[in-house]
Parts: structure tokens; sequence; C-alpha cells
């Protein structure tokens, strides 16, 4: 079985909140070699706008919810370190998950040219998902086009193949690479929190990659989050508002462990009306990913970051830090 790591989390923010983030000295100065940049596929006419954080092989990226071509939804995106491993991965999938698979190349456009990217495999989902995934498998050509003039001396100079530490070693020295000095490495686990239907296809999903359940809890737990001390933020507006949402009941909660990656799959069901009907939800009651943790250098103070009213970065001493995106957690 070919290892399906993890490659990047793609987080969808209100619009003040990706502002704050956009003038934090601390993030884009100090915590990640980053950028802002707007990506467009000529082939399917998508356009996205981001904030990017690069580390060694995996990276995660704030949606500009203004200049985003499709609905509001986070995502997982993994990824494969096999040429033509996307063929063999979906044929599993559809064997296993008894659903059409995609299989589709994206683009990206350099200068006057739209290079081959990378291939995707895509699992469907309802119009209304709070959370997508899609396993990419990176064209084998692509950085020999995709700024391929870096001086010698640059780190990603020269470099090729598809395995992901490559591609980010180009893509933080086209920006300017300063790994080094940064504090964030790489991503070690997520949280996502889903409708029980749409978290039973993640969990069949991540069985197909060879995730392996690691901890399964069933109690029900409230998510409300305990008093903490924190350093003193800008509490902003929300537009598209993540803590709208009451703490709820999860239903349960299971740690699939996988080559590189834990994800923590917590079950919890949809509001409900007085007569028992399922609302239809909307963006902000609480779904999609509520954290994740990552491998940082160790610091002498630790520091918690906030950005929003359900946006928080806490930076520990020894090495770890965790975004939190717990609807009222601040």
């Amino acid at each position: 079985m070919l290892p399906v790591y993890l490659n990047h989390l793609l987080i969808f923010l209100d619009a003040d909140t990706y502002r704050s983030i956009g003038a934090s000295g601390f993030l884009n100065d100090y915590f990640a070699c980053s950028e802002e940049r707007s990506t467009h596929d000529q082939g399917t006419g998508m356009s996205w706008t981001g904030r990017y954080y690069y580390g060694r092989q995996t990276y995660f990226e704030f949606m500009n919810p203004d200049r985003t071509s499709w609905a509001p939804r986070d995502a997982l995106a993994f990824g494969l370190e096999t040429e033509g491993g996307s063929e063999e991965l979906a044929g599993r999938l559809e064997m296993e998950l008894k659903r059409e698979i995609t299989v589709f190349k994206r683009k990206r456009r350099y200068g006057e040219q739209d290079i081959p990217w990378f291939w995707t495999v895509d699992i469907p989902r309802k119009d209304d998902a709070r959370l997508i995934s899609w396993v990419m498998e990176y064209d084998s050509g692509f950085l020999d086009r995709w700024a391929p003039h870096l001086p010698p001396g640059k780190p990603g100079a020269g470099t090729a193949g598809i395995v992901r530490d490559r591609f980010l070693t180009r893509y933080r020295s086209a920006v300017g690479d300063d790994l080094p000095v940064r504090l964030f490495r790489d991503i070690t686990s997520v949280t996502v929190t889903l409708p029980p239907d749409e978290a039973d296809l993640l969990e069949a999903e991540l069985r197909v990659y060879g995730y392996v359940a690691a901890k399964a809890e069933n109690e029900p737990e409230s998510h409300a989050d305990e008093t903490e001390v924190m350093k003193p933020g800008k509490t902003v507006g929300m537009a598209v508002d993540r803590s709208a949402a009451k703490p709820s009941t999860i239903e349960k909660r299971v740690t699939y462990r996988g080559p590189d990656l834990d994800v923590m799959v917590e079950w919890r069901p949809r509001v409900e009306d007085r007569a028992g009907a399922e609302s239809s939800g909307s963006f902000g009651d609480g779904f999609g990913i509520s954290a994740f943790t990552m491998e940082t250098r160790p610091v002498s103070v630790a520091t918690t970051h906030i950005f929003g009213p359900a946006c928080r970065l806490t930076v520990d001493r020894h090495g770890t830090a965790t975004w939190s995106f717990r609807p009222n957690s601040g």
C-alpha cells in the first residue's frame, strides 16, 4: 500500500480574522516563511487567494473569503510521493467507498504559461459539506518549469521530483527562504468536527489510506474551553463567524494514525429544532477543522496570540504549538 501523507491544511476564516492574521508581525516575520498569493486555474476557471505558511514537508493556508471562488469549507489535502500512485489509489477508493472517484490534473500559472501542477484524486461530497478532502500527486515536470532560474546557491535550485519537501523548498526559496530562523516546522495532528454522515465518510477514507484507529472515546463531552490566561489581543467583529455556534456535545471521538499525521475525527450532531427536524446548517456552525498541532523550534517563553473570537495560536516552550478554532475560544 502506498503511503498517503499530509500535504497541507486549508482553513476558511472570516474577513476580519483574515486581516488580523495578515497584519501580524509575529506570524509573518517570525513564526513561519509565508506569503499571500492568488492562484488561477485556467482549465477550471477557479481562483483563490490565501495566506500560506510553509514548513519542511507540510504547510497550512488561510483562505480569503472575499477572493475565493468556491463555498467556504475547510479541507484536508493529502499527498502521494510515488509516481503513478493516483490511479491505484482512486481504484481502491472506488472499491471501498462504493462511489465514483474523479482523477484530474490541475495547472498553475507561471509567467504566461499554465504549467501542469499535480494530479488530484477527488472524493465527491455534498454541496453543503463542512469538510472536503483530496489527494495530490505532484507532476514530475513542474519543478523544471516553475521558478527555474533561482541562483545556484539558493535552496531548491535545480531540484526535481515529486516529494513534498522539494516542492516546499522551492516555494520557500521563491519568497525568501529563512526556515532555519522561523519557528514552524511541520503539522503533526489535526482535529476535525463533523456531522455523523461526514465523519463516517472521512473515517472510511482514512482506512483506505492505511490510517489506523489509535484511540476511541464514546463519552459525551462539551467543547466549552476552560478558562486560561492569554496575552491581550484584538477581538474583532465577525462577518463569517466561526464563533457563532454554541458549545455542543461530541458523540464520539476517534484518532487515526498515519505515516506522519494523527487525525482526530469528532462526531457531533447537527443542531435540531424542537420538532426534531435537522437544520440545514451554515458556515460558522462549529464544524470543520477545529484545531491542529505543529512541531516548532523550542522557545524561551510560551505565548498565546489571539486573532479573533475563535482563532488563537498557542506556542509552548518545548517545540510544539497549537492553532485552535473552537467556537467561543477567546
